[in-house]
């Protein structure tokens, strides 16, 4: 039972620091992230014979303390390498030495102002005090930083047991306190809970969350963003994203992934709607931050692409409509009926629709173009896949290029990133087509490992620079220089021309020149 740990086991650095803060008069604990996962993992161990076995992990711990800012440096000083002091209006100090790294902040009591979501810090005078300004009360244990005693007056450690998120006091007050709260719980659902132990917020907070999802308007966009991402990244990603659709949340996150809720698709090829299938593709391609933020949007741009293929019970002929229901005929004014779906450019609307939606949450320009890259590429393997004739060696490299993306020595996206992102897509399609979409994939895969194996096909560049190209046409910087070595560059690509034969590319740079009335310009 994880109420029977009733200490946990200070690494020395950290004792010593607790002895320091003693001996000037203070008192110094751990609280937080570092106490929850501890007990977690100590829990997970636990046996009767091994109350002392919850060993804290001290590489990102955070601290609280009754000593004042200038006083917990003075403490500090003495121990650590590093001092920061960015946050020291909070009353927070950071400090490092060696591969540990702790955040002390004095105790707080904040009151915030109805409106705004900009606290006035104001320092408290007991770890109780600090404790109760928390959000939950998993996060409102704390552990005596010298004997590791542990402090818990709202029985986070019984909610932490049992699988349940709690708010400290009034979930209403405590919501309204930091919007952001909504985002967290969310959060910690998806990522605390394990087969043995799910996780589960309270009926209250739950309701408090629903009824005022709208507070989220008023935090930043790098805090939803952050928050967000925890989420996308956690191992039960599809129960955080449903949770945040069905609390209403996710209209203040990415507001567009709510069109994909209840689209069907061609029964022939997916058994789910796209909302669905999206929560199979994000669970199955692995953790990685783009290739999980490239699975939620792979699809976004379905709803808005949605066409039903008509066809005239009476002539025969085919229409594309945006509305399912019975309509008339244009050749013959027959009576016609939807027959297929389709989402005509719905790859190129998507990637649209996440360069909006990250720049939105405020993402880094590469993040933003690596997830808008493979999601506008993210159906060429199905081209593979649908081709009666297997692609040309040529058709592999250029399949090896176009999903290339780098931004001076920076790989953004390439060629494994898009074939583990179709990977996890065949996992959300229609049983009947899986097994034949699974084998394109492996005959895919393995052209692409032999091609690879023999040139960086990413790497295959014009023969002639552009300081070649001007000496040869005695002709200044310009944008046919661009023209002519993407040319150049396509014929090495296709193998028509050898990667490092300068003589053939200058011949076959005139002729394309001549073609093309460079010379003329």
């Amino acid at each position: 039972m994880m109420a029977d740990i009733k200490k946990l086991e200070v690494p020395e650095p950290l004792s010593r620091l607790g002895e320091a803060f003693r001996e000037a008069g203070h008192e110094l604990y751990l609280v937080g992230g570092v106490v929850r996962r501890t007990l977690l993992r100590g829990a997970d161990t636990y046996t009767a014979t091994e109350a002392h076995s919850s060993r804290i992990n001290l590489q990102d711990a955070d601290a609280a303390t009754d000593a004042h800012p200038a006083r917990i440096k003075a403490l500090l000083r003495p121990h650590a390498e590093n001092l920061w002091t960015v946050g020291e209006r909070f009353g927070t100090i950071a400090a490092t030495k060696g591969e540990y790294e702790v955040q002390i902040t004095t105790y707080r009591t904040d009151q915030y102002t109805r409106g705004s979501r900009h606290p006035e810090v104001r320092f408290g005078e007991s770890l109780e005090e600090d404790l109760a300004r928390r959000d939950f009360t998993i996060n409102a244990v704390a552990a005596a930083a010298i004997t590791g005693e542990i402090v818990d007056p709202f029985e986070g450690r019984k909610d932490l047991e049992v699988g349940v998120i709690r708010a400290v006091g009034d979930p209403l007050e405590r919501m309204r306190d930091d919007p952001l709260r909504m985002l967290r719980a969310v959060r910690f659902e998806a990522t605390l809970t394990r087969p043995e132990r799910p996780f589960a917020m309270t009926r209250d907070l739950e309701e408090a969350v629903k009824d005022n999802a709208g507070w989220l308007e008023s935090i930043s966009a790098e805090r939803k963003r952050d928050e967000f991402e925890k989420i996308l990244l956690s191992e039960n990603v599809a129960s955080g994203l449903r949770t945040l659709v069905r609390l209403g949340l996710m209209p203040y996150v990415v507001p567009e992934f709510m069109e994909t809720v209840d689209v069907e698709q061609e029964a022939e090829f997916h058994h789910k709607d796209v909302f669905e299938h999206t929560l199979i593709v994000v669970s199955s391609v692995e953790a990685d931050p783009i290739l999980r933020k490239a699975a939620f949007f792979h699809d976004i741009g379905k709803p808005r692409t949605l066409a039903y293929e008509h066809r005239c019970t009476y002539c025969g002929a085919k229409s594309i409509r945006k509305r399912s229901e019975e309509g008339e005929c244009e050749v013959c004014g027959g009576r016609t009926v939807p027959k297929k779906i389709h989402f005509y450019g719905h790859e190129n609307v998507g990637a649209a629709i996440a360069r909006r939606a990250m720049q939105r949450l405020a993402y880094p320009k590469d993040d933003i173009d690596a997830v808008a890259h493979l999601v506008t590429n993210h159906m060429r393997p199905y081209g593979y896949a649908a081709s009666r004739d297997p692609w040309s060696d040529a058709a592999v490299r250029r399949f090896i290029r176009d999903a290339y993306l780098a931004r001076g020595d920076r790989v953004l996206a390439d060629v494994d990133m898009l074939l583990k992102l179709a990977r996890a897509d065949i996992t959300g399609s229609a049983p009947q087509r899986r097994r034949i979409a699974e084998e394109s994939w492996h005959s895919l895969r393995s052209r692409v490992d032999e091609i690879r194996a023999g040139d960086a096909v990413e790497k295959l560049e014009s023969p002639l620079s552009g300081n070649d190209l001007m000496r040869q046409f005695d002709m200044g910087p310009g944008r046919w220089i661009k023209g002519l070595k993407d040319y150049l560059q396509n014929e090495v690509v296709e193998g028509h021309l050898g990667k490092d034969d300068k003589d053939k590319a200058r011949e076959l740079a005139t002729a394309y020149a001549r073609e093309h009335d460079i010379l003329e310009e």
